[in-house]
Protein backbone atom coordinates (compact mmCIF):
# COMPACT_ATOMS: atom_id res chain seq x y z
CA UNK A 1 0.00 0.00 0.00
CA UNK A 2 1.50 3.60 -1.13
CA UNK A 3 0.27 6.61 1.13
CA UNK A 4 0.10 8.20 -1.72
CA UNK A 5 -1.46 6.01 -4.36
CA UNK A 6 -4.56 6.20 -5.77
CA UNK A 7 -7.67 5.35 -4.44
CA UNK A 8 -9.73 3.36 -6.34
CA UNK A 9 -13.38 3.84 -5.97
CA UNK A 10 -15.90 1.16 -7.88
CA UNK A 11 -19.86 2.50 -8.11
CA UNK A 12 -22.23 1.88 -10.90
CA UNK A 13 -23.93 4.62 -9.61
CA UNK A 14 -22.97 7.87 -11.29
CA UNK A 15 -24.56 9.80 -8.93
CA UNK A 16 -22.64 8.64 -6.39
CA UNK A 17 -19.44 9.03 -8.36
CA UNK A 18 -20.10 12.95 -8.17
CA UNK A 19 -21.35 12.85 -4.85
CA UNK A 20 -18.14 11.34 -3.26
CA UNK A 21 -15.33 12.20 -5.18
CA UNK A 22 -15.63 15.95 -3.50
CA UNK A 23 -15.06 14.38 -0.15
CA UNK A 24 -12.59 12.24 -1.08
CA UNK A 25 -10.39 14.63 -2.42
CA UNK A 26 -10.67 17.14 0.84
CA UNK A 27 -10.20 13.96 2.72
CA UNK A 28 -7.20 12.58 0.96
CA UNK A 29 -5.53 15.45 -1.15
CA UNK A 30 -2.24 13.22 -1.80
CA UNK A 31 -4.46 10.93 -3.19
CA UNK A 32 -5.45 10.72 -6.74
CA UNK A 33 -9.04 9.28 -6.77
CA UNK A 34 -9.88 7.22 -10.03
CA UNK A 35 -13.51 6.24 -10.88
CA UNK A 36 -14.51 2.52 -11.87
CA UNK A 37 -18.32 1.83 -12.77
CA UNK A 38 -18.01 -2.19 -12.74
CA UNK A 39 -15.42 -4.62 -11.57
CA UNK A 40 -14.63 -5.32 -14.53
CA UNK A 41 -12.64 -2.16 -15.11
CA UNK A 42 -11.35 -2.16 -11.75
CA UNK A 43 -9.72 -5.55 -12.67
CA UNK A 44 -8.31 -4.73 -15.73
CA UNK A 45 -6.65 -1.52 -14.77
CA UNK A 46 -5.10 -3.26 -11.49
CA UNK A 47 -3.50 -5.91 -13.86
CA UNK A 48 -2.16 -3.43 -16.39
CA UNK A 49 -0.93 -1.02 -13.88
CA UNK A 50 2.11 -0.35 -12.03
CA UNK A 51 1.00 1.93 -9.43
CA UNK A 52 0.20 0.67 -5.76
CA UNK A 53 -3.12 2.09 -4.85
CA UNK A 54 -4.09 3.08 -1.13
CA UNK A 55 -7.17 1.77 -1.20
CA UNK A 56 -9.69 -0.07 -3.05
CA UNK A 57 -13.58 0.99 -1.91
CA UNK A 58 -16.25 -0.99 -4.16
CA UNK A 59 -20.05 -1.09 -4.31
CA UNK A 60 -21.13 -4.65 -3.86
CA UNK A 61 -23.78 -4.59 -6.49
CA UNK A 62 -22.82 -3.63 -9.89
CA UNK A 63 -23.59 -4.93 -13.34
CA UNK A 64 -21.23 -6.36 -15.28
CA UNK A 65 -18.78 -7.49 -12.56
CA UNK A 66 -19.25 -7.76 -8.50
CA UNK A 67 -17.55 -6.45 -5.75
CA UNK A 68 -17.32 -10.09 -4.82
CA UNK A 69 -16.70 -11.45 -7.92
CA UNK A 70 -13.79 -8.98 -8.00
CA UNK A 71 -12.12 -9.27 -4.71
CA UNK A 72 -12.40 -13.27 -5.81
CA UNK A 73 -10.40 -12.38 -8.92
CA UNK A 74 -7.90 -10.40 -6.83
CA UNK A 75 -7.45 -13.20 -4.36
CA UNK A 76 -7.06 -15.50 -7.30
CA UNK A 77 -4.67 -13.63 -9.01
CA UNK A 78 -1.03 -14.40 -7.32
CA UNK A 79 0.60 -10.74 -8.70
CA UNK A 80 -2.34 -8.81 -7.04
CA UNK A 81 -3.06 -10.76 -3.91
CA UNK A 82 0.51 -10.03 -2.69
CA UNK A 83 0.06 -6.65 -3.60
CA UNK A 84 -1.75 -6.89 -0.61
CA UNK A 85 -4.29 -3.70 -1.56
CA UNK A 86 -6.93 -2.67 1.67
CA UNK A 87 -10.41 -3.60 0.28
CA UNK A 88 -13.27 -2.16 1.56
CA UNK A 89 -16.75 -2.89 0.89
CA UNK A 90 -19.23 0.26 1.13
CA UNK A 91 -22.77 -0.09 -0.11
CA UNK A 92 -26.27 0.18 0.48
CA UNK A 93 -28.63 -1.86 1.07
CA UNK A 94 -26.66 -4.37 3.36
CA UNK A 95 -27.87 -7.85 3.98
CA UNK A 96 -26.34 -10.49 6.37
CA UNK A 97 -25.25 -13.10 3.58
CA UNK A 98 -23.16 -10.61 1.89
CA UNK A 99 -21.13 -9.75 5.06
CA UNK A 100 -20.48 -12.89 5.37
CA UNK A 101 -19.37 -13.70 2.08
CA UNK A 102 -17.17 -10.29 1.77
CA UNK A 103 -15.32 -11.26 5.14
CA UNK A 104 -14.83 -15.07 3.50
CA UNK A 105 -12.95 -13.30 0.63
CA UNK A 106 -10.42 -11.44 3.26
CA UNK A 107 -11.68 -7.89 3.03
CA UNK A 108 -10.68 -5.21 5.35
CA UNK A 109 -14.30 -3.56 6.19
CA UNK A 110 -17.86 -3.61 5.54
CA UNK A 111 -19.58 -0.09 5.68
CA UNK A 112 -22.98 0.59 4.57
CA UNK A 113 -23.52 3.95 3.04
CA UNK A 114 -25.34 6.41 5.00
CA UNK A 115 -28.12 8.84 3.62
CA UNK A 116 -26.80 11.76 5.84
CA UNK A 117 -23.62 13.71 3.73
CA UNK A 118 -21.96 14.44 7.24
CA UNK A 119 -22.32 10.81 8.53
CA UNK A 120 -20.60 9.61 5.00
CA UNK A 121 -17.90 12.01 5.17
CA UNK A 122 -17.68 10.58 8.80
CA UNK A 123 -17.38 7.31 7.73
CA UNK A 124 -14.71 7.89 4.88
CA UNK A 125 -12.60 10.01 7.14
CA UNK A 126 -12.03 6.84 9.29
CA UNK A 127 -11.27 4.50 6.81
CA UNK A 128 -8.46 7.24 5.00
CA UNK A 129 -7.59 7.67 8.33
CA UNK A 130 -6.79 4.07 9.43
CA UNK A 131 -5.34 3.06 6.45
CA UNK A 132 -3.25 6.28 6.74
CA UNK A 133 -1.72 5.53 10.19
CA UNK A 134 -2.06 1.71 9.69
CA UNK A 135 1.37 -0.17 8.99
CA UNK A 136 1.77 -2.70 6.21
CA UNK A 137 3.66 -4.87 4.38
CA UNK A 138 3.77 -2.72 1.44
CA UNK A 139 4.85 0.06 3.48
CA UNK A 140 8.44 -1.22 3.38
CA UNK A 141 11.09 -0.72 1.12
CA UNK A 142 13.88 -2.61 0.51
CA UNK A 143 15.67 -0.29 2.25
CA UNK A 144 13.81 -0.67 5.41
CA UNK A 145 15.72 -3.28 7.73
CA UNK A 146 13.07 -3.71 11.11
Amino acid sequence: MEKTGPIIFIDDDEDDQVYFKPILEQLAPNNPILFFDNGQSAIDYLRTSDQRPFLIISEVSMKVMSGLELRRQIEEDPELRKRAIPFIFFTHPVYRHLVEEAYELTIQGFFEKQSNIEQLRSQLQSIVSYWSNCLHPNRFTSKDIY
